[in-house]
């Protein structure tokens, strides 16, 4: 019983000095910037990337057997899309036959064949599932699937999937939130003014503290670590995270922290909405969920709309890509402007760029707040890519998809109908040394806070700053 009684006791003084941690404190309030203060800095690290050198398309660029090979680049992509059987029962001929057929198309129509080894990576991957195959009795469609997802994990591509199965697992963000950081001249304190020292297995700080929101919407800092997880529909459950993180502080004492539960975010439209135009504490906020022409003028009227608005805010968390001209026009029609991102878009199979910008930075005097979450894909993510040069531009959220690269080619292995996504003729090529993006991790966030508190959050920084 006493032993019983020790362990509450212990627990509740820990819970005791966390709390005092998570409360607003005087140096929390005297540790935040300006709103002009917390624009300048971000605008300098969107800036320092605009003379940085273009990146080499060499190892991306195709080299076929046979130069007439080439003509054969889209042959195998449809917008066929035949219903899709996961029990059906297959031949192992049938299955055999779908493996050719795929390897032949990623052969002639994948734009990153070369670049994720060519021939002697593909060959090697498809005689291994050619041999797991031949080993089955029987197998279904989705035992099919299956085996060829398992036999592709060297693709890097955050487009690349199998019946929305993933063959590289993609990086999600956990946030460790019990304990509220600031940053001074003396580094890292907690909110009572303890300095970190350090914290257990992350000697870098920097890269370990984010910049972040309290829920009071104040700008702090906290701990944020990065994990690998599946994408194969198991996103969408509770994942935790597999570290606790110890943080020891220059007087001796330590906090050991948790990280909160983290699940893929995802918010519908209202019913028979292909757009939402909606306030937030008198915020604009426009949120669409893909780019899509046919509702173009919904996207482009709802830009104009907001252009004068001295804070807006675009919800991009669900938004899962699309055609690519509608990034530009939105963006052009806010900010009365053409916007060029620092991406540069290569033809790999007739090599040459596609599109080349001189200067990037466009001067702006309103805010722009973009919302990002880890369903933040392609286009989605091309759209913070022309914010990062335009002025006064804040990217609030999570780590977004990682495909940005690539693109969305479908292909349909006649006898399964498994439906294979891959990229086709063109790359989308940052620049050299680049590291706010990197494929599969996603986009980095200026202020990173959980995708569902993000509007919130964003909305109660801005009341705050003055």
């Amino acid at each position: 019983m006493k032993s019983k009684l020790a362990s509450l006791l212990c627990c509740l003084i820990v819970l005791i000095n966390l709390s005092g941690c998570t409360k607003v404190t005087q140096l929390v309030k005297d540790s935040q910037p300006t709103k002009a203060e917390l624009l300048d800095e971000i605008n300098t690290e969107h800036q320092r990337w605009e003379a940085a050198p273009a990146a080499d398309p060499t190892p991306y660029l195709r080299h076929y057997d046979d130069p007439a090979d080439a003509q054969k680049d889209t042959d195998y992509f449809t917008d066929t899309y035949s219903e899709y059987d996961a029990e059906k029962e297959l031949t192992v001929d049938e299955a055999k036959a779908d493996v050719n057929y795929l390897f032949d198309a990623l052969y002639y129509d994948y734009a990153l064949y070369d670049y994720f080894g060519g021939h002697a990576v593909f060959d090697q991957a498809k005689a291994d599932t050619l041999q797991e195959v031949q080993s089955r009795d029987s197998l279904t469609c989705e035992d099919l699937q299956k085996i060829l997802v398992s036999h592709l994990t060297f693709i890097k591509d955050g487009h690349f999937n199998i019946n929305q199965d993933y063959p590289s697992e993609k990086d999600i963000p956990f946030f460790f939130r019990q304990v509220m950081f600031v940053k001074t001249d003396s580094g890292y304190q907690n909110a009572n003014g303890k300095v970190v020292a350090s914290v257990d297995d992350h000697p870098d700080l920097d890269e370990l503290f984010k910049r972040s929101i309290s829920e009071q919407g104040y700008l702090v800092y906290y701990p944020v670590l990065l994990k690998p997880a599946t994408f194969d529909g198991t996103e969408w459950e509770k994942h935790t995270c597999d570290e606790t993180l110890t943080v020891h502080y220059t007087d001796g004492s330590t906090d050991t922290l948790t990280a909160d539960a983290w699940s893929q975010y995802y918010k519908e439209l209202p019913k028979d909405q292909n757009t939402d135009l909606r306030q937030t504490d008198g915020i604009p906020v426009f949120q669409f969920n893909s780019f899509e022409v046919s509702f173009l003028q919904e996207v482009n009227a709802a830009a104009a709309q907001m252009s004068d608005a001295a804070i807006s805010m675009l919800d991009l968390r669900s938004n899962v890509g699309g055609y690519e001209e509608v990034a530009h026009q939105w963006i052009t029609r806010y900010s009365r402007q053409r916007v060029q991102g620092n991406g540069v878009r290569y033809d790999v199979v007739n090599p040459v760029s596609v599109a080349i910008q001189a200067h990037r930075w466009q001067t702006h005097d309103n805010i722009l707040i973009l919302l990002s979450g880890k369903c933040s894909a392609s286009s989605a993510e091309i759209t913070m890519d022309l914010a990062y040069n335009l002025e006064n531009s804040l990217i609030i959220g999570e780590n977004t998809n990682g495909c940005m690269i690539g693109n969305g080619g479908h292909v349909e292995l006649p006898n399964s109908k498994c439906s294979v996504i891959m990229t086709s003729v063109c790359v989308y090529l940052l620049p050299e040394g680049t590291d706010y993006f990197e494929e599969m991790r996603g986009l980095s966030p200026d202020i990173w806070v959980p995708a569902k508190e993000a509007e919130t959050l964003a909305a109660k920084l801005m009341e705050n700053l003055k």
